[in-house]
């Protein structure tokens, strides 16, 4: 959906969704976690970060942050 999206409202919708999914360390947490990088969403992720709008790259940074708490992840964030 973050890829295909262009509504920013959805952007940030589904960047929001994503942050409180992969929020805690509940296992369902780390699935979805895992989820989203093997579903290769981390690099839509940081290009979404740079866009302009300011209330979706808080989103979209707030899920980037507890999608690392998978080391992995953070890793992988990393290069991108």
């Amino acid at each position: 959906m973050l890829q295909e999206a262009s509504n920013l409202d959805t952007l940030e919708a589904s960047a929001g969704a994503i942050q409180n999914l992969a929020a805690c360390q509940f296992a369902p947490s780390a699935d979805v976690r895992a989820a989203v990088r093997v579903e290769k969403g981390l690099p839509v992720l940081v290009e979404l970060i740079r866009l302009k709008e300011d209330f979706v790259v808080c989103a979209v940074a707030t899920a980037l942050r507890n999608l690392s708490l998978d080391p992995r992840n953070r890793e992988l964030i990393g290069e991108f």
